[in-house]
């Protein structure tokens, strides 16, 4: 009789503070590093990326969600190279703003006729919103809103 293997397979929701950390766990643990890909779901990015574990039939995903679509993400393939494409992918068929691809296509990876074909129209104008707010934000001369800043207070409370 034939031995039946049941392979894990396991979906972990991560803070994207926490994507380089965790993807690094993996690269320690031996897995292989399978796929990479984005979808827009509710107005934000979902990204996963996927590893196995050739020798025990294990299956793993992290999954990030990004709620501010103009958010810099930090790319993976410093510790995969082969990340690169998905990551190219995502950014150019999505419009994810990832950072530091070992190999930058600059949104060359496809001919493609429209940007960021994969995104709905929905998501299109929410990626302009987000930029435009990012933009907004960081232009000099711009107001800030006192529920970004910071104040450190002694032990006393005095500022």
């Amino acid at each position: 009789m034939s031995e039946v293997i049941n392979p894990g397979n396991t979906m972990e929701t991560i803070p994207l503070e926490d994507l380089l950390e965790e993807v690094m766990k993996r690269k320690h643990q031996g897995m292989r590093f399978d796929q990479a890909c984005a979808a827009f779901v509710d107005g934000k990015f979902e990204l996963s990326y996927s590893f196995s574990d050739d020798d025990a039939y294990s299956f793993d995903t992290l999954r990030v969600v990004v709620d501010d679509l103009a958010r810099q993400i930090p790319s993976v393939s410093v510790i995969y190279p082969c990340a690169s494409f998905y990551e190219n992918e995502m950014r150019e068929l999505f419009g994810c703003q990832i950072e530091m691809i070992g190999f930058d296509y600059k949104d060359k990876l496809y001919r493609l006729n429209v940007e960021t074909p994969m995104l709905p129209e929905a998501g299109k104008a929410a990626l302009k919103e987000a930029f435009a707010a990012a933009t907004e934000k960081s232009a000099p001369g711009s107001t800030v809103d006192a529920a970004d800043v910071e104040v450190e207070t002694d032990e006393g409370g005095a500022q």
